[in-house]
């Protein structure tokens, strides 16, 4: 009975964890890969979601997302060794930015990004750390409370055996 509770624990761990963890989908190989990434917020700093974001590289090549809740957005294209410097043209809200392409031509295995963000900074990103810490609190109050109630089923079974005791003598 114990091990299925410990089980249980770990299994929640175990979702907590994976559940706090972006999946990487990646479509091509790293050395084919690169990704513009980055930020869209007003002029506070605060996020703008939904917001359409389009990226043209020169090949013709053009892709678009949209922000999430946090202003943040991800747009992968095809791209190899050879396109080293080119330009990608990234727009959002009627303002245009550019990044050029860089890469280490030897390093075929880590991954190609260009950050571009618009409108003001924004401060620090806490919701990671925030789902973090109230994961590790509910799975730390599920032990606390466990073990509290093992101990009173214990001290309450001691005393029914002494209750016993008693009216044998």
């Amino acid at each position: 009975m114990v091990g299925h509770r410990r089980g249980a624990y770990v299994g929640l761990f175990v979702f907590a964890f994976f559940a706090l963890v972006h999946p990487v989908l990646a479509e091509h190989e790293a050395d084919h890969r690169y990704t513009v990434k980055g930020y869209v917020r007003d002029a506070a700093g605060k996020p703008k979601g939904a917001v359409a974001v389009v990226a043209e590289h020169k090949s013709g090549g053009k892709k678009s997302a949209t922000t999430d809740k946090r202003g943040y957005y991800e747009i992968r294209f095809h791209l190899h060794d050879a396109n080293k410097g080119d330009e990608v043209t990234v727009t959002a809200e009627g303002e245009v930015k550019k990044v050029s392409v860089d890469l280490i031509l030897e390093d075929h295995v880590t991954e190609r990004i260009g950050r571009v963000d618009f409108g003001a900074p924004g401060g620090p990103d806490w919701s990671g750390i925030a789902w973090a810490g109230g994961a590790l609190l509910a799975v730390g109050g599920g032990y606390y409370w466990q073990r509290r109630r093992k101990q009173t089923l214990r001290e309450e079974k001691r005393e029914a055996r002494r209750a016993g005791q008693k009216k044998r003598r």
